[in-house]
């Protein structure tokens, strides 16, 4: 059960909270901080030991590669959109 915690529910939910922190935040490198902090944090309470410090490290580029991913989809999006006008462009910056 512990195997399946740690190679299979923690990275799924890794990946749904960095997508969900991308659309709010719009940063991968600071979405990947905020999971690195927590996953450290946890690290250092589960007893600190390299295997955890490793698995945080893991944890936190599997976050930014999520996070980039979705931010690179979002700009995508932006481009195709039909309301692709200078006015909207500079609206979205001060989101």
């Amino acid at each position: 059960m512990n195997n399946l915690l740690i190679f299979f529910a923690i990275p799924v939910a890794t990946i749904i909270l960095s997508i969900i922190l991308e659309t709010l935040i719009k940063c991968p490198f600071k979405v990947a901080g905020i999971a690195f902090s927590i996953f450290l944090i946890t690290a250092f309470a589960l007893g600190g030991t390299v295997e955890w410090l490793v698995l945080a490290i893991a944890y936190t580029i599997i976050s930014f590669i999520s996070a980039y991913l979705t931010y690179m989809f979002e700009n995508k999006q932006e481009e195709n959109s039909p309301s692709n006008s200078s006015v909207v462009r500079n609206c979205r910056r001060f989101r």
